[in-house]
């Protein structure tokens, strides 16, 4: 769903489900660099009118060393849904290491 205006006023426009999709960053960084793009990153201005409102970022830092970034703008997640949301996030991580 995006979120637009109009002369009547705001209102949502659900996407197909091909375009609700987060488009996954993947991002060369070394250590160093790492703290200044996270914080780029989670600077993201989001344009609810064009963009859904989750955006991920994957920081390769090496061939075995990765950070995830995920920031989702908070007219799609609260306090309370973040925590479903990483729990859900780490089984599915734990379930594609596992093979």
């Amino acid at each position: 769903t995006v979120f637009a205006e109009d002369e009547a006023g705001p209102y949502q426009r659900v996407l197909p489900v091909e375009a609700a999709r987060p488009v996954l960053e993947v991002v060369s960084c070394d250590r160093d660099g790492l703290e200044g793009r996270l914080a780029e990153a989670a600077g993201h201005a989001f344009d609810l009118s064009a963009e859904i409102p989750v955006r991920a970022r994957l920081f390769e830092l090496g061939a075995e060393e990765h950070v995830l970034m995920l920031v989702v703008h908070h007219i799609a997640g609260d306090g309370w849904s973040m925590g479903p949301l990483a729990r859900d996030l780490s089984v599915a991580y734990a379930a594609r290491a596992a093979g």
